[in-house]
């Protein structure tokens, strides 16, 4: 029986062994990251973004009007999701390591609410663009395009960059328009 133990415990060992040597080879063959984008290809901060765009009176009324609502949400998910990894990291560094159902539940409440997040930034992006000029929807999508590799382009940890500014957050049966991101 105790040497039974001992084999999986052996067994155990070398596969552990295998996986960080195979993720030291695949991080070793990937490389190091890529250099930062060039200044000139920074996108500028929405503030600017909006003076580019010319928009009028009642443009900048509508969205200044949707910007609180809206990073109402963002910093309530945002939060949430910080509570949430708080408590996954809690559970994964137990001296007793947990069962996989909690932690997997866990990992499901942050996932719904990264997608939550997801969902208000993009609601939020059409809400702005109902209220724009095709001209201006342009600069806007031009512009968008420009932070894209900031948050998933080569590069950039592994797919792990994020987006300057704040993001938004889901609405799931909507009290009004959200506001614009924040800066």
């Amino acid at each position: 029986m105790n040497r039974n133990w001992l084999l999986y415990l052996m067994i155990f060992s070398l596969a552990l062994n295998a996986g960080a040597i195979g993720t030291f080879v695949y991080l070793y063959v990937q490389g190091p990251p890529g250099p930062p984008p060039p200044p000139e290809a920074a996108p500028m901060p929405f503030r600017h973004l909006l003076r580019e765009m010319n928009l009028d009176q009642q443009q900048r009324q509508t969205l200044k009007a949707m910007a609180p609502e809206h990073r109402r949400k963002v910093r309530g998910l945002e939060q949430e999701l910080l509570q949430e990894r708080q408590e996954l990291f809690a559970l994964i560094k137990q001296e007793n390591l947990p069962e996989w159902p909690p932690v997997e539940a866990k990992v499901k409440e942050i996932n719904n609410l990264q997608l939550q997040l997801e969902e208000e930034k993009v609601h939020h992006l059409m809400d702005i663009q109902k209220n724009l000029r095709p001209e201006q929807r342009q600069v806007l999508i031009t512009q968008l395009e420009k932070r894209l590799p900031q948050c998933c382009g080569p590069g950039r940890g592994r797919g792990m960059g994020r987006m300057r500014g704040r993001g938004g957050g889901h609405n799931h049966g909507r009290h009004g328009p959200p506001g614009p991101p924040g800066n």
